[in-house]
Parts: C-alpha cells; structure tokens; sequence
C-alpha cells in the first residue's frame, strides 16, 4: 500500500497541471533519498517506484539531477562484487547522477564502466550509457576509461531531451572524441549529437565544419558522407513540423531556436555535400588514405 501511495504522489508530481521541471527539481533530495528504497523494491521484482523515479528525473530536465551525498550508496552497488541486478538499476539512472561532484568520482566512473560490460544489454542501457558517457566528457574530469567509447557505435535513439546530447557537442567533447583516432566512433558521434532537438555549441559547430573537410574527404569515406547526409536529411525535415510540435516536449522553445537550428544544420549539410562532390570529382590516380587515418586537431 505505502508503495502504491508513494508512485501515486511521483506521477502526480510529474503529470500534475502546473507542475512543472523547476518544481521537481527543488524535490531532488527528498527523491534522491527515496533512490535506495526504490532499488531495493526493484531487486524484489517490484519496479514501480523505481520506474516512477526514473520518470522524474527525466522530467527534472537537469544534469546531475541526484543529490551528491548519494555517493556511498552508489559505490555499494557498483562494488566489483555486488550482484548485477543492483548494477543494472545503476547504470539506468546514471544520466542523473552528478559523477563530477563526487570525491571518488574517478573511481567511482571505472566502477559503472566494468558494470557496463556487466549487465545485459537493453535500448534503455545503451541509451543511458551514451548520455552519460557524454555528459563526463563535457566536464573533462573524471577521466572516462578509453573502452567506454565504442559504446556510441551501438547508436541508441536518444530522447528529445537529453543532457548529455546537449552539452555533448561542445568544443571540449568534439576533441576528445575526435583525438581518439577512430572514424568509426566520430562518425557513431555526429550521429547521436545531431539531432532536431538541439542546437550545436558554437565552438563545437566550428570545429565540425572543419572536420568534415579534413576527415571525411576522399573516396574512401563515401559510405560515412552518406550516414551523416541520411541523418541531415532527417533532422532537418523534423525541424519543419513546426514550433507547437517541439514545445510537446520542451514548452519554453521559441521560433528563432528552430530557425537557429535550421541554420546550422543547413551549413553541414552544404560543406558534406560539397566534399562528396569533391570526392566524385577526384581523379582515380589520386591516392586515399586509410579510412582511420585521419588528422587529429
């Protein structure tokens, strides 16, 4: 019955007329308490109050949405021999946990890293896997472990809000995943963070339109010019279902977003287009260099 009562009052907190992403986010430690009993129900074969949980921190709209004195608990469960259940109900609630506020945030990442390989994999594990992933790299510190980043091959849908998309295409995250050498995960990147969602970081967007000139030329990389023009191709005409359609899910959008975010992936799609003419056009004399060769900035 208690258990019945507190879902009760979490969709209601979520679903309520008026209630809106500031009002459950000034709840973030009375719900960051409630985490503990709401794992345990779940190892139980219960998993209401969780999946109530689980709701509204995504409807908190906030990086970091867990209160940061949640870190013993955390390492508990990410222990190297805890069970597996515990680590799974981890990993989903990873994109809300404030991993760069913890004092073992660094150990604490290699913990979820290795229950990463541990738990079986789902939509909704590789989907916040990758949003937490990207969200680490935004503020550099704690390192992430190197394996960690061919987790973004596996592509997962990402939802229309979405912190680590968000803060993912900033300049900081763009170079890291660019320095790794990898055409394969850069290209599973620009994947992911393109998106009609959101706008593109300034910085970010630069070193993008640089990128697409000196990475992605030659005839060689024409199968990853078409996965980067197919994806354009698609956010471009989501972005023209129109303001009314967006704020379903993000209620203070305004029109110049959408036009800003029109703008931008516009010029993408130009510089692509403009590379794989350049590619067609190249004299088949002319040497291409190896597809994970490509120069790091």
């Amino acid at each position: 019955m208690i258990s019945g009562m507190i879902t009760q009052k979490l969709g209601e907190m979520v679903g309520g007329p008026g209630i809106g992403s500031a009002v459950i986010r000034s709840k973030r430690k009375a719900l960051t308490a409630l985490f503990p009993h709401a794992v345990s129900l779940e190892k139980e074969g219960r998993r209401e109050i969780f999946d109530a949980f689980l709701h509204a921190a995504r409807a908190s709209a906030r990086s970091g949405f867990m209160w940061r004195y949640i870190e013993p608990f955390l390492s508990a469960l990410l222990d190297e021999d805890a069970p597996v259940p515990p680590k799974w109900a981890v990993i989903l609630a990873s994109p809300h946990i404030p991993w760069w506020q913890f004092e073992n945030g660094a150990q604490l990442i290699q913990l979820w890293a290795a229950a990463a390989s541990e738990v079986e994999y789902t939509d909704d594990v590789d989907q916040s896997i990758v949003d937490t992933l990207l969200q680490i790299a935004c503020w550099k510190s704690p390192p992430i472990p190197p394996g960690m980043w061919p987790w973004l091959n596996r592509r997962p849908n990402l939802p229309p809000v979405c912190s680590g998309r968000y803060w993912g295409t900033k300049q900081a995250v763009f170079q890291t995943v660019r320095a790794l050498g990898d055409i394969e995960i850069l290209t599973s990147y620009l994947l992911l963070v393109w998106s009609e969602w959101d706008f593109v970081m300034p910085r970010g967007f630069d070193e993008m339109c640089a990128s697409i000139r000196e990475d992605f030329g030659g005839e060689g990389m024409g199968h990853h010019r078409k996965d980067l023009l197919q994806r354009l191709d698609h956010v471009l005409g989501e972005l023209e279902r129109g303001l009314e359609y967006f704020r379903q899910h993000k209620p203070g959008l305004e029109e110049d977003r959408i036009l800003f975010r029109q703008g931008q992936y516009g010029r993408l799609k130009e510089i692509l287009l403009e590379v794989d003419k350049e590619a067609i056009d190249m004299p088949t004399s002319v040497s291409v260099p190896d597809r994970k060769s490509f120069p790091v900035s």
